[in-house]
């Protein structure tokens, strides 16, 4: 398979010569500045009961007790680490669908 350019490509300084990118047009300068549209444009969100219960709500997130378990085992040196163990399992995870 190969490509064939059919159309000649110009250069960017030529581009770039018929517009002078550093000065603003009239139209621009006219519209109302970014605080101006930023009251105009105002937003308003509301969260579910459910979302910011999620969102206050840390306790399942990390098990403390299990981790200061592990910290201990590790610093008593009752619980080996594998290294080849540990990247098979990150891999493993990492390329499950």
């Amino acid at each position: 398979m190969s490509i064939e350019s059919t159309k000649a490509t110009a250069a960017i300084n030529t581009i770039a010569a018929t517009q002078d990118m550093r000065t603003r047009s009239q139209t621009q300068n006219n519209e109302p500045s970014s605080a101006g549209r930023a009251k105009a444009d105002k937003t308003e969100v509301t969260l579910s009961a459910l979302t910011k219960q999620i969102q206050t709500n840390d306790s399942r997130d990390v098990n403390y007790a299990r981790v200061a378990e592990i910290r201990a085992a590790l610093a008593a040196g009752e619980m080996p680490i594998e290294p080849e163990k540990i990247a098979q399992s990150l891999v493993q995870e990492l390329f499950q669908f």
